[in-house]
């Protein structure tokens, strides 16, 4: 698997900062996140890993959007507004990878009329898709709404580990993953196909 990543790794031509944020205390998932980014930043020269900790952490966290522990956002060419919350184990982890080689070469892989269409949103988005590591399906989903955010800087878009934060799963209705919700009014059950994500998220714009 290492040797794999690194050579996806390969494609990377700007360096990424993989932010961290950790809680001191009553963080179960906290440490296991910390050493899965660090271990994934050995993997290549051009990938570091930053912990955000205490007040420190809280004045970065309130900067970037962060709402909960633990989370990690992705910083490539640009400040992006890709974030993980709770860890990226299992079927997630391909979402992450994905992630950091998305934020290292600013690349959507979307059909050119998909990324016309993300990219002329004038209005501010906020995407959570909500997972669990044993949904084979999940990584797409997350996937579609990391590169929706990296063409579009008022688009910030969130995996969201339903188990870690079962209260925020449950205000939101979901039964099962993956199931998106974008700006608190429309939601998306399953994995959808790139036109009818765009769809929904003009569908959020109206409402």
């Amino acid at each position: 698997m290492k040797a794999q990543i690194i050579e996806m790794f390969d494609v990377i031509t700007n360096d990424v900062t993989i932010h961290v944020f950790l809680k001191e205390h009553d963080c179960l998932y906290c440490n296991d996140t910390q050493a899965l980014a660090d271990q994934v930043a050995e993997l290549s020269e051009r990938v570091r890993v930053k912990i955000h900790k205490g007040s420190e952490g809280a004045i970065l966290m309130e900067e970037l959007g962060v709402e909960m522990h633990p989370a990690i956002v992705l910083h490539g060419k640009e400040k992006y507004k890709i974030r993980f919350y709770g860890i990226p184990a299992g079927h997630e982890f391909s979402a992450f990878i994905a992630g950091v080689v998305l934020a290292g070469t600013g690349v959507a892989q979307l059909p050119p009329g998909i990324i016309e269409d993300i990219e002329a949103i004038d209005e501010p988005i906020h995407i959570r898709v909500f997972t669990t590591p044993q949904c084979p399906y999940c990584p797409n989903m997350v996937r579609l709404a990391h590169m929706a955010a990296v063409l579009n800087p008022l688009i910030s878009a969130d995996m969201i580990e339903s188990l870690e934060f079962s209260k925020l799963a449950e205000k939101y209705e979901v039964f099962g993953v993956p199931k998106t919700i974008i700006n608190d009014t429309v939601s998306i059950e399953g994995l959808a196909q790139p036109d009818l994500f765009v769809e929904k998220l003009f569908d959020a714009i109206d409402q």
